[in-house]
């Protein structure tokens, strides 16, 4: 398969279409059935960061996911059009107790649960680059 890329507003109305369209992929790529929400809540929770902290809610600005299937994993390259830094953010560890229940950080701690590689990055402009690996059985 050939790399698909999705260009979205930065927009929450866009999620729901987006979930489906992710796992409509990941069936079609062999995710078990019963990790294919899991896989597409991992991806949303990934994408609602970069439309928050990257890209400020602004709907100008741009979400671009790029996917590629191999044949032992799925790649999403997740970028957005700021230069957020999660490493850097208040909220990206989000710890344990109190700060667990604090609104930052929950969608990356999410994301990191459910997929099995998260790891944040930079596309070549410099722009926030999220890559997710999802493997095939």
């Amino acid at each position: 398969m050939r790399t698909i890329e999705i260009r979205l507003p930065s927009e929450i109305s866009v999620l729901e279409p987006l979930q489906l369209f992710v796992e409509s992929i990941g069936k079609y790529a062999g995710v078990e059935e019963d990790e294919l929400s899991s896989l597409s809540v991992a991806v949303i929770e990934l994408v609602k960061n970069g439309m928050e902290h990257g890209n400020g809610n602004d709907p100008e600005k741009i979400i671009t996911i790029s996917i590629d299937t191999f044949q032992s994993r799925i790649r999403f390259f997740i970028d957005d059009e700021g230069i957020w830094e999660p490493d850097m953010a208040p909220g990206f560890d989000p710890g344990e107790g109190e700060e667990l229940l604090s609104s930052r950080g929950r969608g990356v701690l999410i994301a990191r649960n459910l997929a099995r590689w998260v790891e944040f990055g930079l596309t070549p402009e410099g722009k926030t680059r999220v890559t997710l690996i999802w493997p095939l059985t």
